[in-house]
């Protein structure tokens, strides 16, 4: 026969378990928008160089422009052209980014998960920082 403590502990035992796996449903993030879907691969290439992201300079409003949908998988291959260091990022989605020292080449992948248009930039001060802030990711 179980003393009162032994059966204080184990239902303290038990009350515990259960709350640790209700908070753990509670509190785990929520299912992704695209569990269980494949989107298509997008790849794009990025050059970095005196002249910005893909000849930036040359464009009076966003560059470049990407555009894929929800749950694809994007694939940019970051090409620094420049003996400078520049660098890559895609907010909401790689914030930190890629640095890239002169002649460098980089990938960054992810799964375009959330909707809505997210800023492509540069993450490294360099002499032409202001050609590389105004790429846009468009996710639809």
């Amino acid at each position: 026969m179980l003393r009162t403590s032994e059966m204080v502990i184990i239902a303290f035992v038990t009350a515990s378990l259960a709350a640790g796996g209700v908070f753990a449903f509670v509190l785990s993030p929520p299912p992704s928008p695209c569990s269980g879907m494949t989107g298509t691969v997008r790849s794009f290439t990025i050059i970095a160089d005196l002249t910005g992201y893909n000849g930036s300079q040359s464009h009076n409003e966003a560059w470049p422009i990407i555009t894929v949908q929800r749950c694809d998988t994007v694939v940019f291959t970051v090409i620094n052209n420049d003996t400078q260091a520049h660098g890559f990022a895609v907010a909401s989605y790689s914030n930190a980014g890629l640095e890239l020292v002169g002649g460098d080449h980089q990938k960054l992948q992810f799964q375009a998960t959330k909707l809505g248009q997210f800023k492509i930039y540069c993450t490294i001060r360099c002499t032409v920082h202001y050609l590389m802030q105004n790429g846009l990711l468009n996710v639809t």
